[in-house]
C-alpha cells in the first residue's frame, strides 16, 4: 500500500476542545505475518482521529511487511504526526513471537515549544 493511501485512512475530525490540553489513548492489534501490538496517546491540537479508522489502519498494516518492530513504530508515528498534526504524541509498538524474547518500541514527539509537564508527568513510564 502507498504511503497516501495507508494516511488516508486515518481519518480526523475537528477538535471539539482546541482550547484544552487532554491525552487521548488508543490501541489494537495487528495481526499479519506476525503479531504485533500498537498504542497511540496523543494531546490533540486541531484534529482528533476517529477511533473506528484506527481499526481499518490496523487492519490494512497487518497487511503490510515490515522489516522490524521499529520501523513499524516509526512508520506509525510519521503517520499519525502527519494526519494529526498533536502537541505531543507517543507512539508504542510491541510484539512477542513464539519462543522469541518480547520486544518493545517506544517513540515520542512534539510540536517545538509545546510542554505542559503536569499533564505529562500523569502518565505512566512503559517500556
Amino acid at each position: 500500500m502507498d504511503l497516501l493511501t495507508r494516511r488516508a485512512l486515518l481519518e480526523t475530525d475537528a477538535n471539539p476542545h482546541p482550547g484544552l490540553d487532554y491525552l487521548v489513548a488508543l490501541s489494537g492489534m495487528l495481526v499479519g505475518s506476525g503479531s504485533a501490538s500498537l498504542r497511540l496517546r496523543y494531546v490533540p491540537d486541531r484534529r482528533v482521529l476517529r477511533s473506528e479508522s484506527f481499526r481499518r489502519y490496523l487492519d490494512a498494516l497487518g497487511g503490510e511487511p515490515f522489516g522490524s518492530i521499529e520501523t513499524l513504530a516509526a512508520t506509525f508515528l510519521d503517520d499519525a504526526n502527519n494526519e494529526l498534526v498533536p502537541r505531543w504524541v507517543q507512539v508504542l509498538a510491541s510484539a512477542e513471537g513464539q519462543g522469541a524474547p518480547a520486544h518493545a518500541v517506544l517513540l515520542e514527539d512534539r510540536q517545538p515549544g509545546w510542554d505542559n509537564a503536569a499533564l505529562l508527568a500523569r502518565l505512566r513510564a512503559e517500556v
